[in-house]
């Protein structure tokens, strides 16, 4: 953590004629007709047609307690293509504040020294008193996400506090991490989704590591369940499921002992397939632990499958509503985590892991200026690269 820390000059930011200092950012602004037509189109949807536009603003004044950081870098999430798209469920709706701007992978600096942002506001964030799950560290389960004297959400999806979208940022002195000195910024631009696998791996797996693993996708968040397996102590035989060259290229090189081109193709190398009625198929044996990491309904349904009898399955990817058939996991007791964010302990040694966490860099295959942003939403929806980053 950064005990005193200096704030940034404002070299990069606009100057109006009245003398306030304004920045540019990226504002989303909910819209119920643009909602439906790109749930519908999905992809095909125009970027430009997206519910986010450029914007001047001023630079956000720090609350007590908090500090205006300058952004090197903020990564395009899932989660965001997914409210852009209209992929989250609405039910989650009353738990993030719009508009506002987007953008909670951060890397910023502080004063010269570069720092990444935990952007959760729980109870001490929103001036509170901690909850049960606060007070004993587990934040990730905080019952005031939409509470006390912020509005609804994490930074990046809060009306009040501006995410990594922008030129400025704030956050609260104690939500800083510094960056260790020669970790290059797209490998610390990672440490946010890294906390989220780092957390998810030990929720879902607290009774130690079965002997063979699966993670199904390979976009960011299954690349680094590879590395952080890895890194974790994982030494057993880890399988991943790739839907295109570069990614098997890059979970190779992160430590996966296989790579196959879907999870059909993966169970045969560990269970036995038994063919059923209207052309469905179910399985006896599996892996002792499946990473669900793709967040499509399809990929949890594949995954549910894939887990032997008595086996793990880990949510990290997030599908949303679906229709779902649960029937493996009472017939063949499957034991189901999900996991959405991370504690404090967790976000830190996130950051901790990053400088043996080499070749994670290789992930962010291109990064983009704010003004640049229907490209880089698109290149970003349409995977012509694992992560996708603005720079602004």
């Amino acid at each position: 953590m950064l005990e005193t820390p200096v704030l940034p000059s404002k070299s990069m930011a606009l100057q109006s004629t009245e003398g306030h200092t304004l920045m540019r950012a990226l504002v989303y602004t909910p819209s119920i007709p643009k909602y439906l037509a790109a749930r519908l189109l999905g992809k095909r949807y125009p970027a430009r047609a997206l519910p986010l536009r450029l914007a001047v603003m001023p630079e956000p004044v720090p609350p007590p307690g908090f500090e205006r950081l300058k952004v090197r870098l903020c990564g395009i999430c899932g989660s965001d293509l997914a409210l852009l798209y209209g992929k989250n469920s609405p039910v989650l709706s009353p738990f993030f504040s719009f508009p506002a701007v987007l953008g909670h992978e951060v890397l910023a600096e502080l004063g010269g020294v570069r720092v990444v942002v935990n952007p959760l506001l729980t109870c001490r964030d929103r001036g509170l008193p901690e909850c049960k799950a606060c007070a004993g560290g587990n934040e990730p389960l905080c019952q005031n996400v939409a509470e006390g004297n912020l509005s609804a959400g994490i930074i990046g999806f809060c009306h009040d506090l501006p995410g990594g979208w922008s030129q400025r940022m704030v956050a609260h002195k104690d939500r800083l991490v510094q960056v260790q000195n020669g970790v290059p910024d797209e490998r610390a631009v990672l440490a946010e989704p890294l906390a989220v696998v780092v957390r998810g791996l030990r929720q879902g797996f607290l009774g130690g590591w079965p002997e063979k693993m699966l993670v199904i996708g390979a976009g960011t968040i299954g690349l680094l369940s590879v590395k952080a397996l890895r890194l974790l102590g994982f030494s057993g035989e880890l399988h991943v499921v790739a839907r295109r060259a570069r990614q098997a290229e890059l979970a190779k090189g992160l430590g996966a002992s296989q790579v196959h081109g879907s999870a059909k193709a993966a169970q045969q190398v560990v269970a036995k397939r038994y063919r059923g009625m209207l052309g469905t198929s179910g399985w006896r044996g599996g892996f002792g632990g499946v990473v669900e990491a793709a967040g499509s309904p399809a990929a949890l349904q594949d995954a549910s499958w894939a887990v032997e009898e008595g086996g793990r399955l880990l949510l990290l990817g997030a599908p949303g509503a679906s229709l779902h058939d649960l029937s493996p996991y009472w017939f063949r007791e499957i034991h189901l985590t999900g996991s959405y964010t991370y504690s404090r302990e967790d976000f830190a040694e996130a950051v901790r892991l990053l400088p043996e966490a080499v070749g994670l860099e290789a992930l962010v295959s291109a990064s983009y200026p704010l003004a640049a942003w229907p490209e880089a939403i698109r290149a970003a929806a349409t995977r012509k690269g694992v992560k996708v980053a603005f720079k602004p």
